[in-house]
């Protein structure tokens, strides 16, 4: 990694750091630089806005979770449960972000980048899901009388519904709480009898 490399990513994951803790409004050029300890002219030499900031974090975080889903379910060698363990574990942690500043800033505040950040999850959601089932169904963990399609449809719009910050307003549970009762049910539902019998000797549960 060179020099400008690494500033670039220095500042990226510094602006990461203070957007999630702060909200995307709230956080200035100004602050970034004074928290790296550089000048607001370095700053500007690698992003000429804030905004420019905050697409190379989303960038960053759209490149991180492909990366890693993909790797994942391409692993022929690993267990098919040990595959859903991992894959859901990440995706609750990235759940979890939901009940911070930055989410509720973007939904709020910044519709257009919020809907970019929606249509990924989506595409992601339907191509990645739709691989995980078709692989369980293939291995014989999961029923074949169930539509796939369906099943796809049925998790995304359980996904959707944890970014309803009025409805989850009520209920007792954080974001991560509620993704994780929403797999249950997900998963319990769609098992064959090889499937349930192998998730109930292993103690399957997702990862902290």
């Amino acid at each position: 990694m060179n020099g400008e490399t690494e500033v670039k990513n220095r500042i990226r994951l510094k602006a990461e750091e203070m957007f999630s803790q702060f909200g995307f409004s709230k956080v200035t050029m100004e602050e970034i630089a004074a928290e790296l300890c550089i000048s607001k002219k370095t700053l500007y030499k690698y992003f000429s806005n804030k905004e420019h900031v905050l697409k190379e974090v989303i960038g960053e975080v759209k490149c991180e979770i492909t990366t890693f889903v993909d790797e994942l379910l391409a692993d022929k060698t690993m267990e098919f449960i040990d595959k859903i363990n991992k894959l859901m574990s990440f995706l609750a942690m990235h759940i979890a972000k939901i009940d911070g500043p930055l989410v509720r800033d973007l939904m709020k505040n910044h519709p257009e980048m919020w809907s970019d950040i929606q249509k990924f999850r989506r595409e992601k959601t339907h191509a990645n899901f739709s691989r995980l089932i078709q692989e369980g169904i293939e291995r014989g963990f999961f029923r074949k009388d169930i539509p796939a399609q369906l099943i796809v449809m049925m998790y995304d719009s359980a996904m959707q519904g944890l970014l309803n910050r009025d409805a989850l307003s009520e209920l007792p549970f954080t974001s991560d709480q509620i993704h994780r009762e929403v797999n249950k049910v997900v998963f319990e539902g769609i098992l064959s009898d090889k499937g349930r019998e192998k998730f109930r000797t292993t103690n399957f549960e997702i990862e902290n």
